[in-house]
């Protein structure tokens, strides 16, 4: 297995981004709509092949939320993926932990999963009873602010020796 980065500045690929678009729409129903990002361009992406084949992928977001009265540094993990012919492998594992590797001192990692298990052996926690301030964008248009309860979902793992604070998140965004 081959990982290259990717940062949001560089020059279009058209093979490389029919590769992560294609990977995308698989491994998440169509929603992305044959881009290759969600609701924004991740800066950065860490891509996992196999010869010409793109077998994993992970976008990272580099922003702060405030958490209380506290201004967070994260890393959101955005779009981590791995086409189900490469499962079982350890490709989404690798995967995030590159990502962390590239937090660049970030105190926490934030990720929202269906399925938390691979989040949970890598050392991520759900949230309880987190309330989460966002950016609403629909058909690549902002049309709200929502607060919602994420809980199910949002899980953070501790990057550094801080400690995550108490209280509502507000995102200062969009959803990654």
């Amino acid at each position: 297995m081959n990982f290259t980065e990717h940062t949001a500045a560089e020059s279009s690929d058209p093979s490389r981004d029919a590769a992560i678009s294609s990977l995308l729409d698989a491994c998440f129903d169509g929603t992305h709509g044959g881009r290759t990002w969600f609701k924004q361009i991740p800066h950065e992406r860490l891509l996992a092949w196999s010869g010409s084949n793109l077998m994993g992928h992970v976008g990272m977001e580099f922003r702060v939320v405030r958490v209380g009265e506290v201004i967070v540094p994260i890393l959101g993990i955005v779009d981590l993926c791995v086409a189900p012919a490469a499962w079982r492998q350890g490709i989404g594992a690798a995967l995030l932990r590159g990502a962390e590797e590239r937090a660049r001192g970030q105190s926490f990692a934030l990720a929202m999963a269906d399925d938390p298990r691979l989040y949970e052996r890598a050392g991520y926690s759900l949230l309880n009873d987190v309330n989460v301030t966002f950016l609403a964008i629909d058909e690549l248009r902002c049309h709200s602010v929502i607060s919602r309860d994420l809980s199910e979902i949002f899980m953070v793992k501790q990057l550094t020796c801080d400690v995550w604070p108490d209280g509502p998140i507000d995102l200062l965004g969009h959803l990654f």
